[in-house]
């Protein structure tokens, strides 16, 4: 397959990408150069990377979508992630008193960022996962740890069970909002705190469905008003206020995108062999659709993310 979409884009596939990512037109490698130019090709440096051991087996269709999501974002990653991104949930988080005997929850996160909660807090995970193909992924990751399938506005807890929660975009996509946040703080201990990374309206307006193309449902936006209002009203108290994250997330996905590019050749014909062809392919587009306009939207303050820490009282 990756012989067939060099053939059709003229052996430029990386180029071609580039240039519909930019939105402008394509000019071949070879035009936009001057007939005298003489610069000096650039040596990309390439990290190692351990290579696992190749399996035979072939993936299902739910596991081809999240390759295909991996291929742009990277092992174990379901959307933009940053040093700098995992730097200011660091500095949200802290170590747990009785380490790995202490338990945290995660809503609708991805497998990289539970392993850097698990670093940073040195607590043992519970997670709670409402997309089918997602959760394989995490109990793939995490054979050891609790893993639960559950409405995204009902994760399935138990009471009083976790000193800290983790949810990303999880407003973004529940349909009752005020439930979450009351099934969150039933789960957690008197004192337990709730960290909310998600994305948002933002001030301008405009088109966004675009922009969640390859969405796993519709997403139900609201502004961070209402997030405090929503918590507050099922008995938390604020911590930290809302902190911006927009311009990070813009950086990452930028980042991602720019190194995809780059290597699109080499990155598709390491997963080819194992996918399901056509949905690897479906979601991999979809994927690059969405975010297109996503960065755009996030840039032009139409769509924010934002993180806030809240406890519940204790008692």
């Amino acid at each position: 397959m990756v012989a067939a979409l060099k053939k059709l884009t003229g052996d430029d596939l990386a180029g071609r990408f580039t240039a519909w990512w930019d939105g402008r037109e394509y000019v071949p490698s070879g035009d936009a150069e001057s007939e005298d130019s003489e610069a000096a090709p650039v040596e990309a440096e390439i990290p190692e990377i351990e290579k696992k051991p190749k399996s035979t087996d072939a993936l299902s269709p739910a596991a081809s979508r999240i390759a295909a999501i991996e291929t742009v974002w990277g092992e174990g990653r379901f959307g933009p992630g940053s040093a700098e991104i995992e730097a200011r949930l660091t500095d949200s988080l802290g170590a747990m008193e009785n380490g790995s005997e202490d338990q945290f929850g995660v809503i609708n996160s991805d497998p990289a960022t539970v392993r850097h909660i698990m670093g940073v807090t040195g607590g043992t995970p519970v997670i709670s996962e409402w997309r089918v193909p997602c959760a394989g992924r995490f109990r793939e990751e995490f054979p050891d740890f609790e893993m639960m399938n559950g409405d995204l506005d009902r994760p399935p807890f138990q009471a009083e069970s976790l000193k800290l929660m983790f949810s990303q975009d999880a407003f973004a996509y529940a349909d009752h909002k005020s439930g979450l946040a009351v099934r969150v703080f039933r789960s957690l201990k008197p004192g337990g705190q709730w960290v909310i990374l998600d994305t948002l309206r933002g001030t301008s307006t405009g088109r966004l469905a675009p922009a969640f193309a390859s969405s796993w449902s519709e997403p139900q936006l609201v502004d961070s008003h209402e997030i405090a209002e929503i918590c507050e009203g099922a008995g938390f108290e604020l911590v930290s206020d809302e902190d911006d994250l927009t311009g990070d997330v813009v950086h990452a996905a930028r980042q991602s995108f720019d190194r995809f590019g780059q290597d699109l050749s080499a990155r598709l014909a390491g997963k080819l062999e194992q996918v399901n062809k056509v949905v690897y392919m479906q979601e991999l587009g979809w994927e690059a659709e969405s975010w297109k306009w996503r960065q755009r939207a996030l840039a032009g303050e139409l769509l924010q993310v934002k993180m806030w820490k809240f406890r519940r009282p204790a008692e």
